[in-house]
């Protein structure tokens, strides 16, 4: 029962010659500094303002991309929200064919990406050693590979 007494009496003594009191981190708008407002309060450590505000810049974009979510993209750009889509701009360094017909192509990157269907000799041509291409994200899922030059695009997926 000491042992409890003592706790209690050495908590609200720190507590209360604490620079920071938990009201003062309660009013703080950004999740992020509150966060660290009162992890200073429990550690007494406190974090330098390159990690927050690099934490507070992760946090917002999640939030925006959250925010967006789900929305086409016609909606995006009646609400001037920018369409931000992954690309991967690199170069064929190999072109071989696959069981089934299916073409896999090795990147300069050491990626290895396979069409998603049997290629025409037209589009195939299109598609050779040293050529540069651009992986992007497909609006439904998958992946294109478009060759900067002819803009001709197919769909492929990573193999490794």
């Amino acid at each position: 029962m000491k042992k409890f007494f003592i706790t209690t009496f050495l908590f609200i003594a720190f507590y209360s010659f604490a620079e920071v009191k938990l009201e003062d981190c309660a009013t703080i708008k950004s999740d992020v500094k509150r966060l660290a407002c009162y992890d200073y309060i429990l550690t007494g450590v406190s974090k330098s303002s390159e990690e927050l505000v690099k934490k507070e810049n992760v946090a917002s974009a999640q939030n925006e991309e959250i925010s967006t979510f789900g929305l086409s993209n016609r909606q995006k750009q009646d609400a001037n929200i920018q369409v931000i889509k992954s690309q991967l701009a690199s170069s064929i360094s190999s072109v071989a064919k696959a069981v089934g017909g299916k073409t896999r192509f090795k990147l300069s990157n050491d990626q290895l990406w396979e069409s998603q269907s049997v290629l025409s000799s037209i589009k195939l041509n299109n598609f050779r050693a040293k050529n540069k291409i651009v992986i992007e994200e497909a609006t439904m899922g998958g992946f294109w590979m478009i060759n900067t030059s002819s803009n001709v695009k197919i769909k492929v997926k990573r193999i490794s």
